[in-house]
């Protein structure tokens, strides 16, 4: 989840001063490029840092705009996964298979760099070998490649051990970068990577320190678009055609600009007119203003993880007994908390499984669904659990079963402002119910750490997952982040071998295990059930809402209308954007 403070910084700042502030940095957009070039052209907007960012796309996160679903037009995926249907619609590759334990990917012949030279297997045997000794040892795909072999000009053999379903995705996703930038690293890799070398041998370790480092002057690409040197400010970058690149002959747009702006200036593009597709999180206020933007729309995109509540169960141990859990949630209003915290980007949560409910009701049966119990706001209920827990209520405040004053502080994230109203809210509704509880915000620039280290009681948190769209992605995310159990590393210190009312005694990290790598669906199904059965009984964590992505979009100005639908349309916002892969197949068209 390395760039979600990026994502998430959700401003609820209305249109009064900020927006008369805001007036005088957007006056020399006004207009847009458009007019000035007489191209057909794309508007969009992203948080650059021209200066600081690199040119290193090898190396995601801190290069130029490989964070943003642009990245897509200049450096195109291997594939891209299709979330709903789970089958795989190849981009610069033209097919992957497997031949027993070896994985097989083949590229598209006739693909070329913006230098001119060909993008071959040679690319493909360079980039895997640099990923294998720089994808993190705890992720899934390149770690577990044990060899590594170029076949032909197309071609590269990939051995995995013990491979299992999906353990390809981040391999046949791959995004490729240019041996004409890369070869002295790409040669050594393989060379490093055949003689057994893995991440944190020391020769890695030497590899790794100049690899990062390693600042090119300019970024090649492969895409329909390439960057325009000469149209590269600080206010904006200027992506122009490349037609040599994949679907370079097909875009219908000459040029894409990348405005710069936060979330707050991106609403205000948005509104003045300049912006014609935005991925940035927007305010209430701001998705009111927009509504009044000839040619605006909504476009959703589905969310697989959601906000809510992470406890620290050392730190308060009356949270162990799950009749205290559930009693605090029934304490909470979700769709007011998701209103406030999200405006209309938000749906209410109806299983509480683990699981987004769009997963939900992909691997259970309607008869299933029936059986999962809500936590509805319901004060009276709440009130009837902790009682049944030995907790009484004396002069208004709440004391557990030991006698103490319940009392709780809940942490958010500075600048996350979904995350900051949330836990304000729930401030506000445990305090009511008369459990004394105190919300602050911890510094945006490294809220993980404090979470792994367990330095919280109870905090806003992620549940579900939108980086990994394999369903035990999420259950990972539940019960496995920031949940070591180490001194160091404690995080939720959550005992993970639970009793279950309705499956007995059940070790949640097996089975996420399980859910990850048993050979056959219905083995994978049954470890994903139980998971989501069991969080649904035990709720150890507290889901609130759910991401929903309403991005904002403009037609007639520049676009003449988005698709409605797209085999990507279901895929998370940020994993293969399907307005972005509309935009690169052809299938936008420029308004007329």
């Amino acid at each position: 989840m390395r760039d979600l403070s990026r994502r998430r910084l959700l401003r609820t700042i209305g249109l009064g001063a900020a927006g008369v502030a805001g007036a005088g940095v957007l006056s020399s957009c006004a207009g847009g490029d458009n007019a000035e070039s007489g191209a057909t052209q794309f508007t969009g907007v992203f948080d650059f840092d021209l200066a600081a960012q690199t040119r290193n796309v090898a190396v995601e996160d801190g290069a130029l705009l490989m964070n943003s679903v642009y990245a897509d037009l200049f450096l195109p995926a291997g594939a891209f996964y299709n979330w709903e249907t789970h089958e795989w619609d190849y981009l610069l590759l033209e097919n992957s298979a497997w031949e027993g334990d070896d994985l097989v990917v083949t590229l598209r012949p006739g693909l070329k760099w913006s230098d001119g030279t060909d993008l071959t297997a040679e690319d493909l045997h360079q980039n895997y070998a640099i990923r294998v000794l720089e994808a993190p040892a705890w992720s899934v795909g390149f770690p577990q490649i044990t060899e590594l072999e170029r076949l032909d000009d197309l071609s590269v053999r990939a051995r995995f051990g013990n491979p299992f379903p999906g353990i390809e995705l981040q391999v046949v996703k791959h995004r490729i970068f240019s041996k004409s930038t890369y070869g002295d690293f790409g040669e050594r890799a393989i060379t490093m990577v055949a003689d057994g070398v893995r991440q944190g041998d020391d020769e890695h370790t030497e590899f790794n320190a100049e690899f990062i480092e390693f600042n090119p002057e300019e970024i090649i690409t492969s895409g329909p678009y390439t960057f325009d040197r000469a149209q590269m400010s600080d206010a904006r970058i200027t992506l122009v055609r490349e037609s040599t690149g994949y679907r370079g002959e097909e875009v219908n747009f000459e040029e894409v600009v990348v405005h710069k702006g936060d979330n707050r200036q991106a609403s205000l593009l948005i509104q003045q007119g300049e912006v014609d597709y935005s991925t940035l999180a927007t305010s209430a206020a701001d998705q009111q203003a927009f509504r009044g933007v000839e040619g605006f729309r909504w476009i959703e995109h589905p969310g697989y993880d959601g906000c809510g509540l992470m406890f620290n169960y050392a730190a308060k141990p009356e949270l162990k007994d799950v009749r205290v859990r559930k009693a605090l949630k029934h304490l909470l209003d979700s769709d007011q908390i998701g209103q406030v915290a999200r405006g209309e980007a938000y749906d209410r949560v109806r299983y509480y499984s683990g699981l987004v409910d769009l997963q939900t009701e992909q691997i259970f049966t309607p008869e299933e669904l029936a059986e999962f119990a809500a936590y509805d706001h319901d004060p009276d209920r709440a009130t009837e659990l902790l009682e049944e827990a030995g907790w009484t209520k004396e002069g208004g405040v709440w004391h557990t079963a030991e006698g103490q004053e319940a009392s709780y502080e809940i942490i958010g994230v500075a600048g996350w402002g979904d995350f900051e109203l949330t836990a304000t809210q729930v401030e506000e509704a445990w305090n009511a119910f008369g459990i004394k509880t105190t919300a602050r915000n911890v510094p945006a620039d490294n809220p993980w750490g404090i979470w792994a280290a367990g330095d919280f009681e109870v905090a806003v948190r992620h549940w579900g997952n939108p980086e990994i769209p394999q369903y035990w992605g999420a259950f990972q995310m539940n019960f496995l982040v920031e949940n070591a159990r180490t001194g160091e590393t404690p995080g939720q210190d959550f005992d993970l071998k639970v009793d279950s009312p309705s499956r007995g005694e059940v070790d949640l990290e097996a089975l996420v295990e399980v859910a990850k790598t048993a050979q056959t669906e219905e083995e994978q199904t049954e470890a994903l059930k139980t998971m989501a059965i069991v969080f649904n009984e035990l709720l150890p964590r507290i889901p609130i809402w759910t991401y929903k992505y309403l991005a904002p979009a403009l037609e007639g100005a520049r676009v003449e209308s988005f698709p409605e639908d797209h085999p990507a349309a279901q895929n998370q916002i940020y994993r293969d954007n399907h307005i972005i892969l509309s935009l690169m197949q052809g299938g936008l068209e420029a308004a007329g």
